[in-house]
């Protein structure tokens, strides 16, 4: 209903309609985006102190869930902050995708190189893009945070994932994930900027 109002009262392209559904629904997002990320880094800054705590107590694993909850309140900390906040893009992902298959006026409808929005896009661009956009993503969340050699690994293989998986979606669906990343890269940055300046401020 919301692509079809752009469309018929603002007069956009259902194709433009689609790249602003996907800002709009990132910026409405980014408050809950913000604190998750945030959540993120501050489990992140105790992990040292989870690692001494679960080395000092890995032969008693009761005394071990005792201690380790006793650390997130000192510290602030919710470990499941970061969490569900993420996973609230991913309902308007599936919309997006049930909406490209069954919604009439969106059949057959071109835009650029890309004859149907609602079939795959027969050159593959639209998918490289959403795959390079969301290793951009996460390559710019791993700023500031230490070596994690399976943080690091899912950095090159989900993107690759992602993108041989949206090869056979839509290309509207491909377009609206695409738009959806770009948009987050500027808040990631900002958020990989604040998590090394308290690195920064720790090492002093």
């Amino acid at each position: 209903a919301v692509l079809v109002w752009m469309h018929q009262s603002l007069g956009l392209h259902y194709g433009f309609a689609i790249i602003v559904f996907g800002i709009l629904i990132r910026m409405l997002l980014w408050p809950l985006n913000h604190k998750a990320m945030r959540s993120m880094t501050a489990m992140q800054a105790i992990q040292p102190e989870l690692q001494a705590i679960q080395a000092k107590h890995k032969e008693d694993p009761a005394r071990l869930q005792q201690e380790m909850p006793k650390l997130y309140p000192e510290h602030r900390v919710n470990p499941f902050g970061g969490c569900w906040p993420m996973l609230i893009p991913y309902p308007f992902l599936l919309a997006v995708f049930f909406v490209l298959q069954n919604t009439i006026e969106l059949r057959g409808v071109s835009f650029l190189w890309m004859p149907d929005l609602s079939r795959p896009d027969p050159l593959y661009i639209i998918p490289v893009i959403m795959a390079v956009s969301m290793f951009g993503l996460s390559k710019i969340g791993q700023r500031g945070i230490p070596p994690n050699p399976q943080a690091r690994m899912m950095t090159y293989v989900m993107p690759v994932v992602f993108g041989v998986l949206f090869l056979n979606f839509a290309s509207g669906l491909n377009m609206y994930y695409s738009m959806f990343n770009l948009v987050a890269i500027p808040q990631q940055w900002l958020i990989s900027e604040e998590r090394m300046k308290l690195q920064a401020a720790k090492k002093k």
